[in-house]
């Protein structure tokens, strides 16, 4: 059993293979904005006993396209759900209510051309995304780039072939891949002078973290 604090661990959930049991999921409107997109991806959502919500994810990052384009409320979300999309055979549009910060977008939109992924900014509210993209992994200078779009660069890697590297971030990313991590990612975290890296191994089986209650209890 998670408790999120961050969506991040709601778009992990929709990735894994297995159910995963999300307890304290504000009900607001950007959380409702993210299950929303998560099922339209392939996630299956569900109430679960004392408010828990259950995510059965499509398993091993093998979501399905959805019929509209995804609209999420958030930049940090957008981020979150395009570097999600990405690296896979289809094409859609990540829209987000308020306008995306364009700097981080411009990071995001590099660090994805280096991986071989075809993508666009339409203005400031979205990410569009071409299928058939062929990514490859990459080495990516991560200085004065945001949470979200770190994160966003490790769901792309999770889905690409081979190991890739994002240097130069400027704080200690072990919180960020704690939350890989519980769902079976691999992750190597190094600091050189201050500064940290991480380095994201692709095609890795996410899994749902262990529940240890019976099964009466998950019910």
């Amino acid at each position: 059993m998670i408790a999120p604090d961050t969506h991040l661990a709601i778009i992990l959930a929709g990735l894994a293979a297995g159910e995963t049991i999300c307890e304290h999921v504000p009900a607001d409107d950007d959380c409702m904005a993210m299950l929303g997109a998560m099922n339209a991806l392939g996630a299956r959502i569900r109430a679960g006993r004392n408010g828990a919500t259950m995510i059965a994810g499509a398993g091993n990052g093998c979501l399905l396209q959805s019929g509209a384009p995804l609209a999420l409320n958030s930049p940090e979300d957008a981020l979150l759900v395009a570097g999600l999309v990405a690296p896979h055979d289809m094409a859609t549009r990540v829209q987000c209510a308020v306008g995306l910060n364009g700097d981080a977008v411009a990071s995001l939109l590099a660090a994805f051309a280096a991986m071989g992924i075809q993508a666009e900014a339409d203005g400031r509210d979205a990410i569009v995304f071409a299928g058939q993209a062929t990514a490859n992994p990459a080495i990516h200078d991560a200085g004065g780039w945001s949470d979200a779009a770190v994160a966003a660069v490790m769901l792309a890697a999770l889905g690409t072939p081979g190991i890739t590297r994002v240097g130069h971030l400027p704080r200690n990313p072990a919180g960020l891949a704690e939350i890989f991590v519980r769902f079976g990612a691999v992750i190597d975290i190094a600091a050189t002078d201050r500064r940290w890296s991480l380095a994201v191994t692709g095609q890795t089986d996410i899994r749902a973290p262990a529940d240890t209650r019976t099964q009466e209890d998950r019910a």
